[in-house]
């Protein structure tokens, strides 16, 4: 292990030049925000700029949004995957008023976009956590759908700007710090509000320029427009009741529509190559990490009496966004043609349980049963800023067949619904049960699922499956004796490629599924 332990040190190392490199690259600005607060002078400034400039500027906000109370409102069909305890806002984008869009799409927040407009954030962003990154997607493809309503397909525009790579306005963390981002595809709009940022105050060090590929999009706000869709994740809040605040705060950034009111020659940005995840396999931190699973696992089965075992791997869960939106051009024959990958993005891996030949599976939850989900903690690798698992319901809710009395997003997609998870805050230090004093263990996680709390009232490394009941917030919530579940993991941001650790830099995480008695 010490050669883990120099690797892991160097990694810190190497992420801490990154930070002070980065660090010393922002402007140190009077007007910086450390309370999560507005800047008014500056954002009214902006504002009297823009419609100076000949841009009408209409107001949006940020609010929570659930997917699982979508999906019991019967507004989709699928929870899309949703990481579970980790919140998300969406950006209240604001409708044309000369646009019908559907009420439906609207009410999920979906919007339309012409290629001459801009989406602008400014204000703080969010409060001190392991993570937060801005992401548009792409969410009802409306062009050559497969059924009637659109395909969803809900896809990542582009890589995520995350906390490790936004530019914001003072010199000691991207946390509760001023920015503006300026959502665009068009280089001469993003030139002109850029600009008018600038008079406005905002120093050119803090504006972020994320580039919509119109290339790969069917933008305008015509019906067979694409819609959009812009969420701000959030992940592992340092202080809870600051989080909290800020995520029941609709008003703690400013969200802008911006329009030309003289739509300008087109002058549409190139695609942006995505970003680079290679960095540095588990097994190359250390070789031993794999003797220490197969150590880990053979401990587990030792130390669980049962009738029955069955083990899992975890193999890629979906497909990668840019693929999706770039089979667009093979047309139908093309297996990602208009294909719904539930928001993936490049911030993380995504895997889930599979057989051991590699065929996605999952398994029913009894309340005699119990899973040991286990594997690497890629945050102690150092490969992750912070890795979890969840537990997913996976089955199919809703046919294809276009139904008006049952309006869906998403027909014939997986439910997905997560219920509960585990991250590495909690799950650090859970393989010393099985494997006292291994080398490995600090490195590896264990942690039981079940139905009720283990009857060894001291163990912590547990979560319990909550059934469906009336006194959830939602009947989603939870996942029924008789109904599949699947395990799916994350492994958030490498702090040095300030991406998701590549598919091939992890060791994929495990599951054991026991029944324990009948």
């Amino acid at each position: 292990m010490k050669k883990l332990m120099l690797a892991h040190l160097s990694l810190a190392a190497l992420a801490s030049l990154v930070f002070i490199t980065f660090a010393s690259l922002v402007a140190c600005g009077s007007h910086s925000s450390s309370s999560g607060g507005g800047d008014n002078s500056r954002e009214a400034a902006f504002r009297t700029a823009l419609k100076a400039d000949g841009f009408i500027v209409n107001d949006g906000f940020a609010h929570p949004i659930d997917p699982i109370a979508k999906f019991d409102e019967h507004k989709i069909d699928s929870c899309g995957g949703n990481n579970a305890g980790q919140p998300y806002k969406l950006l209240r984008v604001p409708i044309l008023p000369v646009v019908q869009e559907d009420p439906y799409e609207k009410d999920l927040g979906l919007f339309r976009l012409r290629p001459d407009e801009a989406i602008v954030y400014v204000g703080p962003t969010p409060p001190q956590a392991d993570y937060f990154s801005f992401t548009p997607f792409i969410s009802v493809r409306h062009k050559n759908p497969k059924v009637s309503k659109g395909d969803w397909l809900f896809a990542a525009l582009g890589d995520p700007l995350n906390n490790a790579l936004i530019r914001t306005e003072g010199n000691s963390n991207p946390f509760e710090q001023q920015t503006v981002v300026i959502f665009t595809a068009d280089r001469g709009v993003y030139a002109r509000v850029a600009t008018q940022a600038r008079a406005a105050g905002y120093p050119e060090s803090m504006i972020n320029r994320y580039v919509l590929p119109s290339a790969l999009l069917n933008l305008g706000v015509s019906p067979s427009s694409d819609t959009l869709l812009i969420l701000l994740r959030t992940a592992n809040f340092a202080n809870q009741a600051v989080g909290d605040a800020y995520l029941a705060n609709d008003n703690y950034a400013k969200v802008w529509r911006v329009t030309p009111e003289l739509s300008p020659a087109p002058d549409p940005f190139p695609t942006p190559p995505q970003r680079n995840r290679k960095w540095v396999s588990e097994t190359s931190l250390s070789p031993d990490l794999q003797a220490g699973l197969e150590r880990l696992k053979a401990a587990i089965l030792a130390q669980t009496p049962n009738l029955q075992s069955n083990p899992y791997k975890s193999i890629r869960w979906f497909a990668d966004s840019r693929e999706v939106l770039e089979a667009e051009k093979d047309g139908p024959d093309n297996q990602l043609y208009h294909k719904f990958v539930a928001g993936e993005a490049s911030d993380t891996p995504y895997l889930r349980t599979a057989t051991m030949n590699g065929e996605a599976a999952n398994f029913t939850l009894g309340d005699n049963d119990m899973v040991v989900v286990y594997g690497v903690n890629h945050a102690a690798t150092g490969l992750a800023t912070y890795s979890s698992f969840g537990v997913y319901g996976d089955w199919i809710t809703s046919s294809c067949q276009d139904n008006p009395l049952r309006y869906v997003i998403g027909c014939g997609d997986h439910i997905w619904n997560g219920v509960v998870g585990m991250t590495n805050h909690d799950f650090k230090g859970s393989a010393e049960k099985y494997i006292p004093g291994d080398p490995t263990a600090s490195y590896l996680y264990a942690v039981k699922v079940l139905r009720q709390p283990p009857s060894d009232g001291t163990d912590k490394y547990w979560v319990a499956v909550p059934l469906p009941s009336d006194k959830l917030p939602s009947y989603s919530y939870g996942i029924a004796l008789d109904k599949p579940i699947t395990i799916g993991y994350r492994a958030y941001l490498n702090p040095v490629t300030a991406s998701g650790p590549d598919y091939s830099d992890i060791i994929p995480d495990r599951a054991l599924w026991f029944k324990l008695r009948n």
